[in-house]
This record gives structure tokens, C-alpha cells and sequence, in this order.
């Protein structure tokens, strides 16, 4: 890790410039290191500049031994000149440029980052750059070996050739129509709208300037590089494909490693800054600075147990849960539109680096709360000295935890335990809470037999699991093992039916938040009838409800602007919470039981019930 302690010993970056392709000066910002190993300088992709990744370079020299030198390429940023107008070659030439004057100030191994685009021109500099130790390509197309797709394959025709040649770079091509940003972005819906007014980035290239990025023809075929490279792509990425990416890796010759970042995007490099950098910095000691022969990605216990969650659910998405009877408008709904849970959870674990996350997560919060007020009238009591125990299901980092505990005094009493799969989270609150010895936080999958205890929990309360997770039987089951006996599960979940289709898997997201595509499963939201159907299979018991005690106990949870779509679209970009106010409901007939949005409820654990192994011999 680092060899720099405090942050203060870092010095700001410096910006200067260098003459690269014919000459011209590019702009460059170097984010030096006293104690470097390494210069890591950084290649952008198409449309953007340096500075986009000023976070990552600025995280990896405060974390890891390199200096990092960022520049930007011809026709791009501030670099000057004019916008989009370059060919490949200019490219490969400031390349060389930047990377042998690293070589020379620093006197340390250079190795090449590309993103993106930049991937491919990192790839391809390699050849033309004598003093660059390796590279890392962070997306790579190989054009001349490979077409991706039939764009670039009619890119490279005759036909394209003779109007690039024709038309030259007095027309332009207009990027967003052919290149799919908002996929890029994704994680991030506000990053993009900040994006698209940033004057430094260029949103249309040259036509001829545009031509030669798919038609530049290397010297010798990627077979005969003999450097070390790394390969690194999102799982999930949209805009490069996968196995694209697989494709282009099994044709380069030389030391090669591939890391597909589970449950990765476009942008690892802004969206899985910590792992990432950690991986690419344990990649250049081993492979390039010690030659070593192999190298295993750097992932620890709890990242690899949030990217098996991710698998597993990705697994499950072709069948919905075999407990729930789906009606024909289920299916026809679920056929017209819906999400996946593995995206859902992938959008939610940018809650520290985005401002639409961390609102999402208020704005959860806020149903926590409203949740609670039912709640609380189910709190068991305490029968000894030794304090209560909950265990809390998808605590995120924490913050409906710390509301809770402010607004009902009698919780400071408890023991609470925070369980997620998103290791992320979980970090951010065990330092929020380092002084709190009553509340702990844990990585892992509260489905599996070997995160949540037995017998320890007098509550187990879950929202945002039953519509986040599938294997509801499974998940249920494992919660009742871990509950003492009389111990409570208390849960909050989205009804199945139109309105919950329209406010959480089409127009909420796409329309209200503004995401790239639906998180949600609408074949996991379950009816309250078959909620409690389920509960009782797996051997539960209602409880009566607090002042109608022929009721179970469960409300509903409704917004009280109801299908005010514009309202809330307002109130979501403004981030006031305000538009969000939340009701308790009863069940609505005309909805056959059910309710406008979710639910709350609670059940126990009976006093003299069979454990988990007994009741399924």
C-alpha cells in the first residue's frame, strides 16, 4: 500500500504541456510521489479528457507507489487545436511522446492505462513506445483483427473509405448517435448532464478523424507483442462487449492477464476506483516490475462474497419465485418491461461516490422510518439482563440505523447487527460507527446458512431484501433459523400489481429517477397473501394487530402524492425529501387485499418452534 502518510506529504499536481504529434503542445497534469516505483500515465477514451479521471489518479498515487502523469490527446481538452480533428496516428504519436519524457524525468518503468478508446491506443503504443514497460487496457476493440459489430465493419469499407477521403472532417460525426453514453454512465444518471456541459469535452469528430480510429493498420498483428498487458473489462459492460474483449485478449502474444471486474460497467475506473486501482498497482509489481509468471487478481473474502451474490441472482433471473401464483397480467407486464435485481444492487453501491444514490438512500430511509411507527408497537420486551439483539437486512451503510436509534431512544438498548452484500457500504459503516460498540456490521448474504447465527435475534427486520434478493423460501427459512424462539421478523416490501409495476420497475426509475434502465424484478414483489402464505409454510405465526386484533399485523406504505409522476420527478432532481411523505394505509379491496406500493408487517417465530434442520429431515 501507500508509502506516503499523511495526505499532506502529496504535493497538488502540476499542469504543464509537452509537444507531441507534429509538435503541437499537449496539456498534461502529472500527480507526482516521492517514494514512486512506477509512472502510470493515463490514455483517455473518446469524447472526454484528462481530467475526467483526476479522482483515480489522485487515489492511486495517495494509495500505491507510482506517480501518475495524465494528458490530453490531440483534438481534445485542453490541449489546443482544433475539437475532434486527429487521425489514430496523432494519437500513437503523443503517446510516445508523454511516455518517453516520463521515462526520462523520472527515470522509472512507464506503463500505459487506457480507457476506453484509449484501451486500443494504449495496445497499439506499445510497438512505437521502446521505453514503456506494459500497459493496461481497459477495454480493447483490436479493429483490424476484429469487428465488434457491423458499424465499425462498414467503417472499414470501401465505400466509407472513399467519403472519409471525400468529405475529409468538414462533417462531423455527432457522438452520442453512435456511441451509447448514457450506458457508459449508467452507475452515475447525474454524471452524464454534468458531462454534456463540460465545454472541454468534445461531442462530435471529425468524419475522416473519426475514420481513422477503426482503420489504423499496426505494424505487426497483436500476436507478435511481446510486453505484458492487461486486459480489464466490466462484466456488465454495455457499450464494449464482453466477450469482445475475451476475443481480443486470446489473439496478443506476450505475458497477458485478463480481469473481468464481476458485476463491472464501462467506467471501472469511476466506478470501482478502490478495487480497481488496487488491481492494476498489484498487477505492474508482479508482472511488470517483478516478472513474475502468474497473477491472481488481489479480491478478498468480502468483495468475492458480494460478486457471488451477483452471480447467483444473475442465475435466477430467467424463473420468478416458485411460491407466488403470477396471473396473466404479471406475465404480460413482466414481459413488457422489468428489471434485474443484480442491477439494482450494482446501482446502489454507488451510494458514496453519487449525490442520486445517496439521496436514493435517504429517501429509503425515510420509509424506514414511516415503516418504524407501525413497527414499534411490536417491539418484543426485554425478559433478563442481557440485552435485545436485531439483526438488520440490507443496512446499506447504515443510515436508517443511525435515524432509528435517534428517534426511538428505547433501540440504544439493543445489540444491532447490519448485514449486505455490498461490501462498500459495510465499510463506510463500520467507520461511521467505529465509537458505537453496539452496532456491528458483516458482509454476506443473509440466504446463506454461515452469515447470520442461530438462535441469536429477538428481531430480524428486512426491507428492501424481499424485491432485491430471489430464493424468498431460502432467505425466510435461514432468517427463522437465526431467530430465538418468539423472536420477530419484521419486513416491508412493494405489492404486486400495476401501480407497483409503474412506480417501481417503468416510470419511477426511468421517468421519476432518471436511470439508465429498472432495478427491479417485478416477479419478486410479493401479494401480502402470499407473503403470509409463505411465512407460515416456513413456520412463522402472525401476530394481531394493535387495535383490530382479528387483523394480522401489516399496513400498507403509500406515498401521499400517489401517481403525481411530475411532483415527484421535481422533488427527485431538487433532492427534497419533502415531495416523498409517506402513510400508513389500510388494504384496499379493489386491489384484492393489496395496496398502493409496499407494505410493512411483522411475524414471529413461535415460542416452542422446530428448528430449521428438524422441520426439513
Amino acid at each position: 500500500m501507500t508509502t506516503v502518510k499523511p495526505e499532506s506529504a502529496l504535493e497538488s499536481p502540476v499542469d504543464g504541456s509537452i509537444a507531441g504529434s507534429k509538435g503541437k503542445p499537449l496539456f498534461l497534469k502529472r500527480y507526482e510521489h516521492p517514494n514512486a516505483q512506477y509512472t502510470l500515465v493515463l490514455v483517455h477514451g473518446t469524447a472526454g479528457y484528462s481530467a475526467a479521471y483526476h479522482d483515480f489518479a489522485e487515489q492511486f498515487r495517495r494509495h500505491f507507489p507510482a506517480t501518475v502523469w495524465a494528458f490530453d490527446l490531440t483534438g481534445h481538452g485542453r490541449t489546443p487545436g482544433p475539437r475532434g480533428v486527429f487521425t489514430f496516428e496523432d494519437f500513437l504519436e503523443d503517446v510516445r511522446a508523454v511516455s518517453d519524457h516520463a521515462a526520462e524525468r523520472t527515470g522509472l518503468p512507464v506503463v500505459l492505462h487506457g480507457a476506453s478508446q484509449g484501451g486500443e491506443i494504449a495496445f497499439h503504443a506499445l510497438a512505437r513506445c521502446p521505453r514503456v514497460a506494459g500497459a493496461v487496457c481497459m477495454n480493447i476493440l483490436l479493429n483490424d483483427e476484429l469487428q465488434m459489430n457491423r458499424p465499425i465493419q462498414l467503417m472499414r469499407s470501401r465505400m466509407v473509405e472513399r467519403l472519409a477521403r471525400g468529405l475529409g472532417d468538414r462533417v462531423r460525426v455527432p457522438l452520442r448517435r453512435v456511441i451509447d453514453f448514457k450506458g457508459a454512465y449508467q452507475e452515475d444518471p447525474d454524471l452524464l448532464p454534468e458531462k454534456l456541459i463540460d465545454p472541454l469535452n468534445v461531442w462530435s469528430y471529425g468524419f475522416k478523424s473519426y475514420h481513422s480510429v477503426f482503420n489504423y493498420k499496426p505494424r505487426e498483428p497483436s500476436a507478435a507483442n511481446t510486453k505484458p498487458v492487461l486486459v480489464a473489462c466490466g462484466e456488465n459492460d454495455e457499450v464494449v462487449d464482453p466477450d469482445h474483449v475475451r476475443a481480443c485478449f486470446e489473439r496478443i502474444g506476450g505475458p497477458k492477464d485478463l480481469f473481468v471486474m464481476p458485476g463491472g460497467g464501462h467506467q471501472l475506473m469511476l466506478f470501482e476506483t478502490d478495487l480497481y486501482s488496487r488491481v492494476v498497482d498489484s498487477w505492474i509489481r508482479e508482472r511488470v516490475l517483478g516478472r513474475a509468471r502468474s497473477w491472481t487478481a488481489p479480491l478478498d473474502v468480502e468483495e468475492r462474497a458480494y460478486f457471488d451474490f451477483l452471480h447467483r441472482e444473475r442465475r435466477s433471473e430467467a424463473s420468478g419465485e416458485p411460491d407466488y401464483r403470477y396471473s396473466w397480467l404479471d406475465r404480460l407486464l413482466t414481459r413488457v418491461h422489468n428489471g434485474t435485481i443484480e442491477r439494482g444492487v450494482r446501482y446502489f453501491a454507488q451510494a458514496q461516490v453519487s449525490a442520486h444514490w445517496r439521496f436514493t438512500e435517504e429517501l429509503v430511509s425515510t420509509i424506514d422510518y414511516a415503516a418504524w411507527r407501525f413497527l414499534r408497537d411490536y417491539l418484543p420486551k426485554s425478559a433478563g439482563t442481557e440485552p435485545l439483539r436485531m439483526a438488520v437486512a440490507g443496512c446499506g451503510s447504515g443510515n436508517a440505523i443511525r435515524g432509528l436509534l435517534k428517534l426511538y431512544p428505547e433501540l440504544r438498548d439493543w445489540e444491532i447487527d447490519g448485514f449486505d452484500v455490498d461490501y462498500k457500504t459495510i465499510r463506510v459503516a463500520r467507520r461511521s460507527f467505529a465509537d458505537i460498540a453496539s452496532v456491528q456490521f458483516h458482509v454476506g448474504d443473509v440466504r446463506d446458512r454461515n452469515v447470520l447465527p442461530s438462535e441469536q435475534f429477538d428481531v430480524v427486520y428486512m426491507h428492501g431484501i424481499l424485491d432485491h434478493c430471489g430464493e424468498h423460501r431460502a432467505l425466510l427459512a435461514n432468517v427463522n433459523r437465526a431467530l430465538k424462539p418468539g423472536g420477530r421478523v419484521f419486513y416491508v416490501a412493494p405489492d404486486r400489481n400495476l401501480y407497483t409495476w409503474l412506480a417501481f420497475v417503468t416510470i419511477g426509475p426511468l421517468f421519476v429517477s432518471g436511470l439508465y434502465k429498472s432495478i427491479h424484478d417485478f416477479r419478486r414483489f410479493p401479494r401480502p397473501t402470499e407473503l403470509s402464505r409463505l411465512l407460515d409454510d416456513v413456520g412463522y405465526q402472525p401476530l394481531p394487530k394493535h387495535g383490530a386484533f382479528q387483523l394480522p399485523a401489516i399496513a400498507g406504505l403509500e406515498y401521499t402524492s400517489r401517481m403525481n409522476l411530475f411532483a415527484m420527478r421535481r422533488s427527485f432532481h431538487k433532492r427534497e425529501l419533502g415531495g416523498f411523505t409517506m402513510e400508513l394505509t389500510k388494504a384496499r379491496s379493489w386491489l384484492g387485499g393489496g395496496y398502493l406500493g409496499e407494505y410493512v408487517g411483522a411475524v414471529e417465530k413461535p415460542v416452542a418452534a422446530t428448528t430449521d434442520d428438524q422441520r426439513y429431515v
